[in-house]
C-alpha cells in the first residue's frame, strides 16, 4: 500500500493517526469516529492501512488501556504532515493542556485593496490622505502602488511616493476612507524599486551574550543546521525581519552576523 495510492478522506485519516502517535504516542479508534464521524468498520480499516505502512515500528496494541501506544523508536509515516500540523492534534485530546494567546484582529479591507490592486495592475497613481502614525499628518499626497507584501502580521503596499520621491510601504487601514481617490494615468516609468529587486541574505546566529548551552537551545529552537542560520528576504523587507525577530532589542535570542546583499534586475518595464 501507499499513501499516494488512497482516497484522498482515508489519507486524511492516516495523517491524523500519524499526528496523534507523533504528539500524544496513543490512538485509537473512538480517535477517528470522533473526529472524523466514520463508523467503527471504517475506523478499524483506517487502523488496519496505518498499522501497515509503519511497519516494523508501527504502535502496539495495550489491552489495558485499550489504545494503540507508539514505540520509543517511532518514526511518522507522514512527517511533513505530521509535524506541520501539531496544534489541531493537541486540541484535539479534549483536556486543558493547550491554549493559545488569541489574535487581534488586523482587518485588511477588500474594496481598498482591490481599489490599490487596481491602480497597480492599470500603473495608474492614487490620490489618498495617509494618516502618520508618527506625525498625524493626513495631507492628499499621490502614491503609485506597485506590489504587496506580508510581514507575516499584516499586508503591506509598496508604492512609490511622489510626496517623498521614493518607493515606501503604506498600511491600507491608515488611507482615510474619505480620501478622494482620484485617480491619474502614468506618464512616465516609476524609478527602478532597488530594494524590492535585492535579496538579503542574511546570517544569524545565537547572541552572543549566551551560554554554552543556551545557545544549544536557540540552535534548536531554530532548527539551524550547523554553527549559523541564513534566510533570505527582499531588502525592502528586511525591516519587518528584524522588528518579527526582534534582532534590534537587547533581549534577542538571535543576532545579526552579516548581511549579503543581492540584486536581481527584471526587464526593463518592471519599477
Amino acid at each position: 500500500m501507499s499513501l499516494e495510492t488512497l482516497k484522498h478522506p482515508q489519507r486524511d485519516r492516516l495523517v491524523f493517526l500519524d499526528q496523534c502517535f507523533t504528539w500524544r504516542g496513543t490512538a485509537n479508534r473512538r480517535d477517528l469516529m470522533d473526529r472524523f464521524g466514520v463508523s467503527t468498520a471504517q475506523a478499524a480499516l483506517d487502523f488496519k492501512a496505518y498499522l501497515a505502512e509503519a511497519g516494523k515500528g508501527a504502535p502496539r496494541y495495550d489491552a489495558v488501556r485499550k489504545v494503540y501506544i507508539a514505540q520509543a523508536n517511532h518514526r511518522p509515516i507522514t512527517p511533513e504532515f505530521s509535524f506541520g500540523d501539531w496544534e489541531r492534534v493537541l486540541r484535539a485530546s479534549g483536556t486543558d493542556r493547550f491554549d493559545t494567546l488569541p489574535s487581534l484582529t488586523r482587518r485588511s479591507d477588500p474594496a481598498m485593496l482591490a481599489l490599490l490592486s487596481r491602480a497597480a495592475e492599470n500603473r495608474q497613481a492614487v490620490e489618498v490622505q495617509y494618516i502618520s502614525m508618527t506625525t498625524g499628518d493626513q495631507t492628499p499626497q499621490w502614491i503609485a502602488p506597485t506590489r504587496f507584501a506580508s510581514d507575516g502580521s499584516r499586508i503591506h503596499v509598496r508604492a512609490h511616493s511622489f510626496k517623498h520621491g521614493e518607493y515606501r510601504d503604506y498600511v491600507p487601514e491608515r488611507i482615510a476612507p474619505d480620501s478622494s481617490f482620484k485617480t491619474r494615468n502614468l506618464e512616465e516609468d516609476l524609478p527602478f524599486d532597488r530594494d524590492w529587486h535585492t535579496v538579503a541574505r542574511i546570517t544569524l546566529r545565537p547572541r552572543s551574550n549566551l551560554s554554552e548551552e543556551q545557545a544549544a537551545a536557540v540552535r534548536r529552537e531554530y532548527a539551524f543546521d550547523g554553527d549559523v542560520l541564513v534566510v533570505e528576504t527582499r531588502k525592502a523587507m528586511e525591516f519587518y525581519a528584524d522588528r518579527r525577530w526582534n534582532l534590534d532589542r537587547e533581549e534577542a535570542r538571535l543576532e545579526r552576523v552579516g548581511t549579503e546583499y543581492i540584486e536581481t534586475r527584471p526587464d526593463s518595464k518592471t519599477p
